[in-house]
């Protein structure tokens, strides 16, 4: 029921209300002072509150003021019988919704609540949109342009809100920890705990007390209980990154978590439950491993329950622009300064390969940063091997006969433009000078060889 509290030093005009608002279905509090009102606020779930201009022991204004700053999201609504313009205005500038004046009229009081609680309700609508919107652009943000990454945002926005285990594989660096908090910040448990493992960092002997804890003695060492993370994730989520590393007599042991989400503490004999979200990941191909007797089927089958493919970013080149940018916005903030990065530089930037995928992407980023002049970065800004194509070390046999005199002109041009360059520290007007060409003739060789091979990436 929707709840009201009355603050008046009026006995009779509080009883009257309470009675004739309760027959219209509301919940009703009265206080006949500034401290019985802050108890009532404090304890009760109020939604609107009417506040007398005059209490034997608050002002209305001050106590107005001091609500709106604790229970911003309450409606305020101030009665007095000294109806004036300025008591008016100070209770509007108070953070007010409306003002009455004494004596009340039932009708008239009426009409404001309802007022009040469709204002409520709009703000309310408001404020879910609004996270709504928060949750699209942070989606938009960490996934990206290409279509291959939008179509994962839309997978992560639709398992987000479910209890099922996710299995997350694709290269180291790929951002599978990235994608897995995300699910966790956009679902149910969010306020709950995230826990992060990374299995290949953990000693097989010690993972299982890791995870599922253990108690006094169960080892040497194991001086006092110890809580586990999967106890530690009660309530939230637990993400076991490199799951493709883990032993298979500790599979049989994780299994039994997966299926009901019980285990038991390392030494101990009592069965614990938890309710946590499993999201595992590997870069390892678990398919492979169960056929190959790696991995165990039932296990598999337990954590991929969706499974999510991430693909390298040599995949998805499309996302590279974006990704700089979200980059060095960080370090924007971080450092004070707008830094910058020169268009010549991310075309040499999209046609890396990426090994690293988008970890070794944000070294770079940051190394060039370091290392840039002002706040612009450069090409020479980024590691040598980020400087050629993709194929700088596959030498071609110009001499070779099946090789066409076009194919050699072209393989020739393309070393002297990086060679260029790379002296010129990526700038194209002294490159260009270097050359004997002009700055506008370099950059339509520029388009011609290194976005031609860009855009025939898959």
């Amino acid at each position: 029921m929707k709840s009201i509290l009355l603050v008046d030093d009026e006995y009779k005009l509080l009883k009257i209300l309470q009675v004739s608002l309760k027959k219209r279905q509301y919940n009703v509090y009265t206080a006949a002072n500034g401290q019985e009102a802050r108890k009532k606020i404090k304890e009760l779930e109020i939604d609107i509150v009417f506040l007398d201009l005059k209490l034997p022991d608050s002002n209305g204004i001050e106590l107005l003021q001091e609500f709106t700053t604790i229970y911003p999201k309450k409606v305020y609504i101030m009665m007095t019988a000294y109806g004036n313009v300025e008591n008016a205005v100070a209770a509007m500038k108070g953070g007010a919704f409306d003002y009455i004046i004494k004596p009340v009229k039932l009708d008239q009081i009426s009409i404001m609540i309802e007022k009040a609680f469709e204002w409520l309700r709009v703000k309310e609508e408001n404020t879910l949109l609004k996270e709504e919107l928060k949750k699209s652009s942070m989606i938009d943000d960490l996934f990206g342009a290409s279509s291959v990454m939008k179509k994962i945002s839309v997978l992560v926005e639709r398992v987000a809100t479910t209890e099922a285990n996710i299995l997350l594989q694709g290269e180291s660096g790929t951002g599978k920890s990235m994608i897995a908090r995300a699910i966790h910040n956009l679902s149910e448990r969010k306020q709950a705990p995230y826990i992060p493992v990374n299995c290949a960092s953990i000693p097989e002997q010690l993972l299982e007390s890791e995870l599922f804890g253990h108690v006094r003695g169960a080892f040497t060492g194991a001086q006092t209980n110890r809580k586990g993370k999967f106890e530690a994730a009660n309530g939230g989520t637990i993400f076991l990154d490199e799951i493709g590393e883990i032993s298979p007599s500790f599979q049989a042991k994780l299994l039994q978590v997966t299926q009901d989400k019980s285990f038991m503490p390392v030494g101990s004999d009592e069965v614990k439950r938890v309710d946590v979200r499993i999201i595992a990941a590997t870069n390892c191909n678990l398919k492979l491993m169960v056929q190959k007797g790696e991995f165990r089927e039932d296990l598999y089958y337990r954590l991929n329950i969706v499974d999510m493919y991430i693909p390298p970013l040599r995949e998805r080149r499309d996302d590279i622009p974006l990704l700089i940018e979200k980059f060095l916005e960080r370090f924007r903030i971080k450092n004070g300064k707008n830094y910058e990065i020169m268009p010549e530089a991310v075309n040499f930037i999209k046609n890396y390969d990426w090994p690293g995928n988008v970890r070794e992407l944000e070294n770079a980023v940051e190394r060039a940063v370091i290392l840039c002049r002002d706040e612009q970065l450069f090409i020479d800004d980024f590691p040598e091997e980020i400087r050629y194509p993709q194929n700088k070390n596959k030498e071609m046999d110009i001499y070779h006969d099946e090789i066409t005199l076009a194919e050699k002109l072209e393989f020739i041009e393309k070393k002297l433009i990086l060679k260029a360059l790379d002296e010129a520290t990526g700038q194209p007007a002294a490159a260009a000078k270097k050359l004997g060409i002009s700055r506008q003739n370099l950059l339509y060789k520029m388009n011609k060889y290194f976005q031609k091979e860009d855009t025939t990436t898959p």
